[in-house]
This record gives structure tokens, sequence and C-alpha cells, in this order.
């Protein structure tokens, strides 16, 4: 256990150094380049904080598929049957006629797979494996960590109609699957990625004009482009209050992935990845000879301490107007939300 460990740290800080050393040549280049670099060392970072936690708590969370792979097809059964349950249970008649979000999703024909992306879930590892599957090598990766992940996968995977979707998932039974994480660790992911990385130029004016005007003292702040996360949040509740579609990396899965009007063959958790992974590459024909479980980015790091220091920081008020927000991914996806009511201010 503790080679392991030593072994994880070793190789997680030369792949931060190697990130970081690249992103110092570069700091003079585009704007896109420097910012998939910064991303990337964002990315190993999270990598490296995973592995050290996991080898804490490796007998907690399941890291591979069990010897009963039933056990896993129960799980996946569960899961389509609650949420079915609490899309008919939860959803409004105008929610429920929502148009179906097609765009996000991505069709491989080869392997008969239909994925709809979720940023921050596990995305930047399945957006390579879709890469891989659609017949590239790696080279076409490192050209989308030069300009954008997404775009480079949108050259393979235009993005379907919905009369592709349709046609992909009920007429001719390719498997579906979607990847969700818990709402808010989603959320905070997303802020510590977005709004905290200094090197980030694409969000550099969003994250100027949340601190201009959201901080309560303006004066003291001018020059300031960090927003708190308090400050973010106060963004967020203002965006929605006026209805305005929120940003990809922070939009509610409901309406993102449709998955109340979609009906996904497996549910895959964040939490439980390398686990549901696995099972998701028995489950799909000829996918584990070109898509590797070791290869899959996983991560059952306990995150707890990181989300009560954040999360500890809003009013009970902010959490509630965030609930208005998400709660509909805490409940048709199975998640709690009662520690988050314990970790606000009063």
């Amino acid at each position: 256990m503790l080679r392991r460990s030593l072994l994880t740290i070793m190789l997680g800080s030369f792949a931060i150094f190697y990130w970081t050393f690249l992103a110092l040549i570069v700091d003079t280049q585009e704007p896109l380049q420097t910012q998939a670099i910064f991303l990337a060392v964002s990315e190993a970072q999270e990598s490296l904080q995973a592995g050290m936690s996991s080898n804490t708590k490796e007998e907690e969370a399941p890291s591979a598929l069990p010897d009963n792979v039933n056990e896993v097809a129960n799980i996946m059964s569960e899961r389509r049957k609650e949420l079915q349950k609490q899309c008919a249970e939860t959803l409004t008649p105008e929610e429920e006629a929502l148009p179906i979000n097609s765009k996000e999703f991505l069709i491989n024909d080869e392997y008969k797979l239909v994925w709809c992306n979720i940023f921050k879930a596990a995305s930047s590892t399945w957006m390579y494996n879709f890469i891989i599957m659609a017949g590239n090598s790696d080279k076409y990766y490192q050209k989308s960590m030069k300009t954008s992940p997404v775009e480079v996968t949108r050259e393979f995977y235009p993005r379907p109609s919905l009369e592709d979707l349709e046609r992909s998932v009920t007429h001719l039974n390719y498997t579906s699957f979607v990847i969700v994480r818990e709402p808010f660790q989603r959320l905070l992911s997303a802020y510590r990625d977005k709004m905290e990385s200094p090197k980030q130029p694409y969000y550099e004016s969003l994250r100027c004009a949340i601190v201009a005007n959201f901080s309560s003292d303006a004066h003291e702040n001018r020059g300031r482009c960090t927003p708190t996360f308090s400050e973010f949040v106060d963004y967020l509740l203002e965006e929605a209050s006026l209805g305005r579609p929120p940003n990809e990396h922070w939009a509610p899965y409901y309406s993102f992935c449709s998955p109340c009007r979609v009906n996904f063959d497996y549910i895959l958790h964040f939490e439980t990845l390398p686990r549901d992974e696995a099972f998701l590459l028995q489950a799909v024909e000829g996918l584990s000879r070109v898509v590797s479980p070791h290869n899959l980015h996983s991560s059952n790091t306990n995150y707890e301490t990181i989300n009560r220091d954040y999360f500890s920081q809003l009013t009970s008020a902010q959490i509630q107007g965030l609930l208005a927000i998400y709660q509909h991914d805490f409940t048709i996806f199975g998640y709690s939300v009662q520690k988050y009511l314990e970790f606000a201010q009063s």
C-alpha cells in the first residue's frame, strides 16, 4: 500500500511538472492553447489528489468489476427504474415537454454506442475514448490539447439531429449511456477549474465581471478578477432568475442530457466509475479491444473536506437558491443534499 502511494505521488508530481513546464513555454502563445494546457494541469492535480485519497479508502469504493457481473447489472437496472420513477413524480408538465437536447450526444456507429457528454463528469476521458474509437491515434488527442477537445471530437462526431438520435437509440438499439456526478461536487469542480484558475483566458472577462457585479466592496476589490465561491453562486442565482441559459460546465443534467426523455441503457456514477466503466466495456461488443479500463480516468477521491471548505462560505439562502436550480439532478439520480444544508452558514 505504501509503495503504491509513493508511486502515485511520484507519477502525479511528474505529470504536473511536465504540463506546467509546457505552460511556461507557451505563455505567449494563442489563448486557446494556453487554456488547454492549464486545463491539463488542473486535471493532473485532481488525478494526483484522487490517487492519494483512493489509497486511504481503497476498500470503501468499488474500483473494479465484481466477480458477479449480475450484481452490477442489477445496480444499473435499479438506477434506470429509479430515474423513471423520479422523472414521473418530479417533473412538471412543462418540464416534461422540453425538447430533447440532442446536440450534446455523440454517436459511434461502429460500436453502436451513444453517449451524452456531461462536462466535469469524466468528459475529457470519454472524448479521448471516442476519438480512439473513430480509428485515430493519440496524436488527435494531443491536437485537441492545443485547441479544444470538443472541437476535435466533433470533427468525427457532428452534433446529431433529433432524428439521428432517435434512429440510433430507438430503431437501431444502440447502447446508450451517461455519466453523472454528485451535482454540487460537479459545480464546485467547475468553479475551481474555470473561476479560480488564472490561466483560463476564455473565462477571464466573466471572472472580472462577476467580481465587479457581485463583490460586497467593489472599490476595495478593484483589479481583482478571481471571484469567491460565494460571488460565483450569486452570479448563478441571478442568471437563473433572469432565465438565461447556463454555461455547459454547470448546466443541470436533466435539461442538458434529457434523461427523462432519452431512455439510457446505463447510468454510470462518477463516484463508482472504475467499476461502472468496466461493466460497460463488457456490455458493448468489441469495445474492450480499443478502450482499456486502466486507461480510463477514474477518481475515488473523497471530496468531503473540500466541499465543506467551500460550501461553508455560503448562506442557507444561497444553498436553497442552488437547490432550486439543481434539485432535479439530486432527486432523479439519487443524490442527497442534506450535508450541504448542514455546511451552510446560519
